[in-house]
C-alpha cells in the first residue's frame, strides 16, 4: 500500500512552490491582441468609449467583429478562416505546484531549478528590479529551462506530460546534475498516483530521470512504484483539465501545439497564483506591447446551499476560480465547515474567502492562517500578511465582484490588476 501525501513539510521559502504558465497556441493571445490593437488605433474613428479593449461595454464588444472584418486596413490582417476574438480565456493559464522536498529532494531541486532558470518574469511584473540572468546551457546545447518548451503528450483521463526541452517530442530531456540521469527516490516511489493533480517524474525505466514530468488527470495506479511522485497541483487544475480537450486519439502528441510560456518560483503573497497575460498595445514600447498579468483570485465561497453557491459562481464567471462550500451539505457542524475552508488557505491554495450574509457568523472563528503569519515573520518585513477583514469578506452574489476589487487584499495591492476590475458594474 502506497504512502499518503505529506500534509506538511513546506520549505520556509518560495522554492516550496513552483508555477508553470501554459498556452494553447491554437487559441493564443495573438488573436486577442489583434482586436486590442484595433480598438487602440481606431477608437476615435468608431467612437469607442476607451482605447482599452478591457474597458469596453457589452454593446461595443458585440460590434467589434463586424467593424474589424469590414475595415479595409484591419480586415486583411485577420488570419484565414479566423473570426474576431473579443473574449478573454475562460480560465487562467497558470498552474501552481507544491513540491515535496522532504520526500524527493533531487526531483524537487531539478524541477524548481528548471522553473526558475532564466528569471521569474513575475518579479518584474510586480515591481522587482533584479536583472534577469539567462538560463545556463546544458550538455545538449539547449538552455536548461522549461520556458518555451512544449507539452508533448496529452492522454485523456491519464496524464499531461512535458519537460522535453531538447527534442520536444518525449525522446529527450536533461537534468541539472551535469546532464546526467538521476536515481529514483524511494520515498517518492512509495507515493501513489491516486487522483488528479499528482506531479510525477517521467522516465524511460528505472533510475532514468531527466527533466520530463507529468501531471495526472485522474488516478493512475499503473504508475505507482515506477515513477517518483514529488509534488501536487494546489491550484490551476482547471488549466490542466482544459488541455485534456486536445488529447489526440492515439493518446500521444496533442491535437494542437501547447507550450509553457512562463515559469518560476511561486512566492505566496508576492506572486499572483492565477490569471493570464494580456498584451496591452503600447506605441512607446519597442515591441509595441506592454504585457500585463491579469489576476483571477482563487476564492473560497461559503454558501448556505449548493444553488446559492452556483449564483456566486455565475457572478464571478471567468474572473475567479472558486471552491464552493455548501454549508447544508457538510456533516460535522461548524468545525468541519471551518476546516474545509481553512485547510486550502493554510496550503496557499486559496487567496480569500467570501461568505454569503447567511453564513457570515462562520467567519468569526476563522483567522489569518498560521502559515501566512510564519511566512511574514520569516521574510523580515519583505512580506506583510493580509488583515482578517481583507481576507474574509461578506457579500451577496450581485456585489461579490465589487467587494473583491475594493475590499480584498488582492484588490488593494499596488500594481496588481484583477480582471474583475474591468467589469462594468
Amino acid at each position: 500500500m502506497g504512502r499518503k501525501f505529506p500534509r506538511s513539510g513546506l520549505r520556509p521559502c518560495a522554492r516550496a512552490f513552483s508555477f508553470l504558465t501554459t498556452q494553447d497556441v491554437a487559441r493564443s493571445g495573438a488573436f486577442l491582441f489583434q482586436t486590442a490593437a484595433f480598438v487602440d488605433a481606431t477608437d476615435s474613428r468608431y467612437g469607442f468609449s476607451s482605447k482599452d479593449l478591457r474597458k469596453l461595454g457589452g454593446s461595443e464588444l458585440s460590434r467589434l467583429p463586424e467593424l474589424m472584418s469590414s475595415d479595409h486596413e484591419w480586415g486583411c490582417r485577420l488570419p484565414p478562416n479566423e473570426t474576431v476574438t473579443t473574449e478573454f480565456p475562460p480560465h487562467g493559464s497558470r498552474v501552481v505546484f507544491r513540491l515535496f522536498w522532504d520526500v524527493a529532494p533531487l526531483a524537487c531541486e531539478n524541477f524548481a531549478t528548471l522553473c526558475t532558470n532564466g528569471g521569474n518574469s513575475l518579479e518584474l511584473a510586480t515591481g522587482g528590479n533584479k536583472k534577469t540572468k539567462p538560463a545556463p546551457v546544458g550538455e545538449c546545447g539547449k538552455e536548461l529551462t522549461y520556458r518555451d518548451s512544449t507539452i508533448h503528450r496529452v492522454t485523456e483521463g491519464f496524464v499531461v506530460q512535458g519537460g522535453d526541452f531538447v527534442f520536444g517530442n518525449g525522446s529527450g530531456g536533461e537534468s541539472i546534475y551535469n546532464g546526467k540521469k538521476f536515481k529514483d527516490e524511494r520515498a517518492g516511489l512509495a507515493l501513489r498516483h491516486d487522483r488528479a493533480g499528482v506531479l510525477s517524474m517521467g522516465n524511460s525505466g528505472k533510475n532514468s530521470n531527466t527533466s520530463q514530468f507529468f501531471v495526472t488527470l485522474d488516478g493512475a495506479p499503473q504508475c505507482d512504484g515506477k515513477h517518483v511522485v514529488f509534488g501536487e497541483a494546489i491550484s490551476g487544475m482547471e488549466v490542466v483539465k482544459g488541455l485534456e480537450r486536445h488529447a489526440s486519439s492515439g493518446g500521444g502528441e496533442p491535437s494542437v501545439p501547447i507550450r509553457i510560456t512562463d515559469c518560476g518560483a511561486y512566492a505566496p503573497l508576492i506572486t499572483p497564483a492565477a490569471g493570464f497575460w494580456y498584451d496591452r498595445p503600447d506605441s512607446e514600447s519597442y515591441t509595441g506591447i506592454a504585457p500585463e498579468f491579469m489576476i483571477r483570485p482563487r476564492v473560497g465561497i461559503l454558501a448556505p446551499s449548493k444553488p446559492a453557491g452556483s449564483r456566486f459562481e455565475r457572478a464571478l464567471a471567468e474572473h475567479a476560480s472558486t471552491l464552493v462550500v455548501a454549508v447544508d451539505e457538510i456533516e460535522g457542524g461548524d468545525d468541519e465547515i471551518v476546516r474545509t475552508v481553512s485547510e486550502p488557505l493554510e496550503k496557499f491554495a486559496l487567496d480569500l474567502v467570501v461568505a454569503a450574509p447567511a453564513c457570515a457568523k462562520l467567519l468569526d472563528s476563522m483567522n489569518v492562517p498560521s502559515s501566512w503569519k510564519d511566512l511574514t515573520r520569516k521574510s523580515n518585513g519583505a512580506v506583510s500578511a493580509p488583515t482578517k477583514d481583507s481576507l474574509f469578506l461578506v457579500a451577496k452574489p450581485v456585489d461579490v465582484l465589487s467587494a473583491i476589487c475594493s475590499k480584498s487584499w488582492l484588490g488593494m495591492r499596488p500594481g496588481w490588476l484583477l480582471s474583475a476590475s474591468f467589469v462594468h458594474r
